[in-house]
């Protein structure tokens, strides 16, 4: 239910707010820049949430709605051939054991995850001010992120998982941050968003 009403509102309120957005940055829209954009975006159609402008979020989760689901916003990069979208997540040294480490993911991720992804081929390495700047909106239950799906291996000091529709891997060398790749299967189609 609230995955379907919050990818309503945003395919259609974050064009405008993405346009203006590009008016002024040639990049594309993340981190706290997008969270606030989805924040006033479910705002102006009557879901209130809680995200403030400090910078200063709990882990996994960006925004709650009142008396509705906790949000996780991202960004991250669509593969439009392989249909598989890629984000990346906690950084998770803190924790000793990859049980210690997939525990703290499963038991702090948020309800719904948002996506706002580019494909890299849609995207000049140096953007101009006025080419079209395509994303990809995804909205999806945590439920389709089982993390618990499969059995974590190692290759070399990589933490892996291989599961059906998902992958994830957690490497010291990036600060233990967990990297997940999900099929479309999963997470269902994204919403094409072309600011022209």
């Amino acid at each position: 239910m609230w995955v379907e009403q919050i990818l309503n509102v945003l395919k259609q309120s974050l064009l405008e707010k993405l346009r203006i957005h590009h008016s002024v940055y040639r990049l594309p829209c993340t981190s706290e820049f997008l969270e606030e954009l989805i924040s006033d975006a479910l705002k102006e159609n009557g879901m209130n949430n809680d995200w403030k402008p400090n910078r200063s979020h709990s882990v996994s989760v960006d925004m709650t709605i009142d008396e509705g689901p906790s949000i996780s916003v991202k960004s991250g990069v669509y593969d439009p051939k392989k249909n598989q979208l890629k984000f990346s997540g906690s950084r998770l040294g803190k924790h000793k054991t990859i049980e210690d480490m997939v525990g703290h993911v499963v038991d702090t991720s948020a309800d719904v995850y948002v996506c706002l992804t580019k494909a890299d081929q849609d995207w000049s390495s140096i953007p101009e001010k006025f080419e079209n700047k395509i994303y990809y909106l995804f909205v999806f239950d945590k439920q389709s992120l089982d993390y618990n799906s499969a059995i974590w291996y190692q290759k070399g000091d990589i933490w892996c998982l291989d599961a059906i529709g998902l992958s994830a891997y957690i490497s010291p060398s990036m600060s233990y941050q967990l990297w997940t790749k999900v099929d479309e299967s999963l997470i269902g189609s994204p919403e094409k968003l072309d600011i022209l």
